[in-house]
């Protein structure tokens, strides 16, 4: 007899109840011929794995530890207090953990002009919350209707400065005679930058690079209920 065997038949009565071994296979995702190695056929295995050990042990209130179940290793009973937890077992690959939102302070406040530039104000105080490690991260409230229907008036627009702009993402541009834009990066040239509109009311803007100052990423936006104070 191995020493697997030996270890189920001291925690489980003999004989076994009938459908305990399905059961187990069921439980497990494993086949029935597999149980039945591991009750009866020394000489097919030498060991379970301890997230099966884990499985039977929750499933039928084993009072052992799954680790001394599987590989005989550690002492055999539970400490007092704890319980099993059943391990979940999947194909596919854990979520990343997501970024905890912070507050992001607002800067002030723009609207489209009729010339295809931004009028800004500053001076609204208060903050919104928002998914980004940024520390440069400031926001831009939305006034009138000429960014719609991208960004609505009283929405957040999200300026993340130190994440690296890219191709078809929006953007707030500030020029070197101190006007802006919010624009969609069309694409980028060692000495020339194309900017889309927001809507459809400007035809694309291609930029000398000579007359940019900067060019900031917009990562995304919020409503006015992200406001805080």
């Amino acid at each position: 007899m191995s020493k697997i065997q030996e270890r189920l038949k001291e925690v489980f009565a003999q004989p076994l109840e009938r459908g305990v071994m399905a059961n187990i296979a069921r439980k497990c995702d494993v086949s029935r011929p597999t149980v039945t190695a591991w009750f009866n056929l020394p000489e097919k295995v030498a060991s379970i794995s301890r997230s099966h050990a884990e499985i039977i042990c929750a499933e039928y209130n084993l009072n052992v530890s799954p680790a001394w179940l599987a590989e005989g290793i550690g002492p055999k009973l539970l400490p007092a207090g704890v319980h099993h937890v059943i391990a979940e077992h999947t194909n596919v690959e854990p979520a990343p953990d997501l970024k905890k939102s912070r507050r992001v302070p607002i800067t002030g406040s723009v609207k489209g002009g009729d010339d295809g530039y931004l009028v800004q104000d500053n001076g609204i105080d208060g903050w919104v919350d928002y998914w980004t490690s940024d520390p440069q991260a400031h926001a831009l409230r939305i006034k009138g209707d000429s960014m719609h229907p991208r960004y609505r008036a009283g929405e957040f627009v999200i300026v993340t400065p130190s994440v690296e702009a890219q191709p078809g993402r929006d953007v707030v541009v500030k020029l070197t005679n101190g006007k802006c834009l919010l624009k969609q990066l069309n694409w980028m040239r060692d000495d020339e930058v194309q900017l889309l509109s927001i809507n459809n009311g400007y035809a694309p803007m291609t930029i000398s690079r000579s007359e940019i100052e900067t060019i900031a990423r917009v990562a995304g936006s919020v409503g006015p209920d992200s406001m805080v104070f």
